[in-house]
């Protein structure tokens, strides 16, 4: 039940984890903070650019 419930789960999840974890880094601060918030914000948005032109 486990194993299925992370192939299932386990990589909608982890961008999920990425998008919120960009968006409070966009709102903490300058600097690094932005330089982090738009990599894990652009993580998602490659990867379905990606699969669209696959």
């Amino acid at each position: 039940m486990k194993r299925s419930f992370l192939k299932l789960w386990g990589i909608p999840v982890l961008l999920a984890v990425f998008s919120l974890f960009g968006l409070i880094a966009a709102l903490l601060g300058d600097g690094i903070w932005n330089v982090l918030g738009w990599i894990t914000l652009s993580i998602p948005l490659i990867l379905i650019i990606k699969h669209y032109y696959k």
